[in-house]
């Protein structure tokens, strides 16, 4: 509900992100595009073979766009830039970085911007089918009292930790991190775990349920700038919290437009669907033949 299915989407986005044929009719002339052997190929005959075998799908899309144009403008929604933003980096995060997206198009054979569009072409077609969801009165807080486990707060900690492999070595590190030494120095020397040495040992926000037992039981007991020790399968934890997050009961009233966001999500039609339901309702007149 909260939490984008990005699996899902970059399944969606692998799928459709391929060069437009639309572009490719802009023009039809005389002008000579290639020559085997002297002989002349025109853009004429060029065009002409790129309609016979893509111009149904060309202009299948350009209906879509159409289509997709005069709802936006008759329901005024258009994509946040902040929201697109917030996505392209959890996509890009999900891919493995700025690296992992390169890969991405290029096994796509598509290059950023197109990724860009159509990215956003799908928000928008998102946002539409959630504007058309109809509410009655009372459904929004209904549906925040059915799900307010999702909205709750829980409890949190915000941890580091530096792995050693024995008791004796998780005492010295502890030793020299109450004496004032540097953490980040610390895990960087000492620290067995390969994600979080080169960090100072920053595990990050963490609930519970997130880490192993004898990790959380230590993590969840100390105060703010302690340190504590705890033995687990991996090794001996060095541990340090940075901040404590109290559980906190979600208001109504607080997050009214998170919660309306989420039913409508929740009812929406998918893409695929939505763009048939357009289909169905439009009057699309095709003169063109193929």
């Amino acid at each position: 509900m909260k939490k984008t299915n990005f699996v899902l989407l970059l399944v969606i986005l692998s799928l459709s992100l391929i060069t437009s044929p639309v572009a490719m009719f802009a023009q039809q002339g005389d002008e000579i595009v290639a020559t085997v052997n002297g002989v002349a190929i025109t853009s004429a005959e060029f065009y002409e073979l790129l309609e016979g075998q893509y111009g149904q799908y060309a202009l299948q899309e350009l209906i879509q766009n159409e289509m997709i144009k005069q709802k936006a403008e008759a329901l005024g929604v258009t994509v946040d830039d902040e929201a697109f933003a917030e996505m392209y980096d959890m996509i890009v995060a999900q891919l493995g970085g700025v690296q992992g997206l390169q890969m991405f198009l290029a096994e796509n054979n598509v290059t950023e911007q197109i990724f860009i569009e159509q990215l956003k072409w799908n928000m928008l077609i998102g946002d539409l089918a959630r504007a058309e969801v109809e509410v009655a009165e009372g459904e929004i807080e209904q549906f925040f009292e059915e799900n307010r486990s999702y909205y709750d707060e829980e409890e949190t900690v915000e941890v580091s930790h530096i792995l050693v492999e024995t008791e004796e070595e998780a005492n010295e590190v502890l030793g020299f991190l109450q004496t004032g030494g540097d953490l980040v120095s610390l895990a960087s020397n000492y620290s067995l775990d390969p994600g979080t040495a080169s960090q100072g040992g920053y595990l990050g926000v963490i609930p519970k349920g997130y880490t192993v037992p004898e990790f959380e039981e230590v993590a969840f007991s100390l105060g703010v700038g302690e340190f504590g020790l705890a033995e687990s399968s991996f090794g001996w934890h060095v541990i340090t919290v940075h901040a404590i997050n109290e559980a906190k009961e979600a208001i109504f009233a607080d997050i009214v437009d998170l919660v309306e966001q989420d039913f409508r999500g929740s009812k929406a039609l998918d893409l695929q669907s939505y763009m048939l339901k357009l289909e169905r309702e439009a009057d699309i007149q095709v003169e063109w033949q193929k």
